[in-house]
C-alpha cells in the first residue's frame, strides 16, 4: 500500500475501529494524522480566535478520529487486545480535562482578586485556589505520564506484523 492509498483508506475509515489495518496504511497515515488535528486548531484559532477551551478540544478530538480508528484497526491486527489502545485515550482524556479545569481555576480566583470579592485580603479565594491545585497538578502530572508510557508502549506495538488467525484479538500468540 503507498502513501495515497494509505491516506485515503484512513479518511474513508474515519470511523470505522474495527477490522484490520495494516503495517504500511498505519506507518503511512501516521505523519498526517498527527498534522490534522495540529492544523485544525490553527485554522480554528485564526478563523474564530475567541474561541474557548472546550470548543478547541472538542476540534482537536474530531481530528484525531481518523488516527484513532486506524491505531485500533492496527491493534487488532496485530493481535493485541484494545487495552493498549483504551489507556493511553482515557488518560489523554483525563489531561485534557484536568488540565481546562486548573485553567477555569485560575480564571475564576483572578476574576474574584480583580473584582475585590473576598474583601481586601482575597483570603478564601486564596485558600480555594490553592486547595483546587493541590488536586488538580497531581491528577493532570499522574494522566500525563501514565499517557505517555502507555503511549510509548502503544506505539512501538504498531509495529508488530500483522497476526491472521481464527483466533480472537487479544488471545495469546504462537511466535
Amino acid at each position: 500500500m503507498g502513501p495515497a492509498q494509505a491516506i485515503r483508506t484512513c479518511i474513508a475509515k474515519s470511523f470505522q475501529f474495527s477490522g484490520r489495518a495494516s503495517r504500511a496504511e498505519y506507518w503511512w497515515f501516521l505523519p498526517i494524522g498527527i498534522a490534522l488535528p495540529i492544523a485544525a486548531l490553527l485554522i480554528v484559532r485564526a478563523i474564530a480566535p475567541n474561541s474557548g477551551y472546550p470548543a478547541l478540544c472538542a476540534v482537536f478530538l474530531a481530528a484525531l478520529l481518523p488516527l484513532m480508528a486506524v491505531t485500533r484497526r492496527r491493534l487488532l491486527d496485530s493481535g493485541e487486545v484494545s487495552t493498549w489502545f483504551e489507556t493511553p485515550l482515557l488518560a489523554l482524556l483525563l489531561c485534557i480535562v484536568s488540565g481546562g479545569a486548573l485553567v477555569g481555576l485560575s480564571n475564576w480566583a483572578l476574576a474574584l482578586w480583580d473584582a475585590g470579592a473576598d474583601g481586601p485580603s482575597g483570603f478564601g479565594v486564596w485558600i480555594a485556589w490553592l486547595l483546587g491545585n493541590a488536586f488538580l497538578i497531581p491528577v493532570f502530572a499522574q494522566q500525563f505520564l501514565l499517557g505517555s508510557v502507555t503511549g510509548i508502549a502503544l506505539f512501538a506495538q504498531m509495529a508488530a506484523p500483522s497476526y491472521h488467525s481464527s483466533d480472537k484479538p487479544g488471545s495469546k500468540r504462537q511466535r
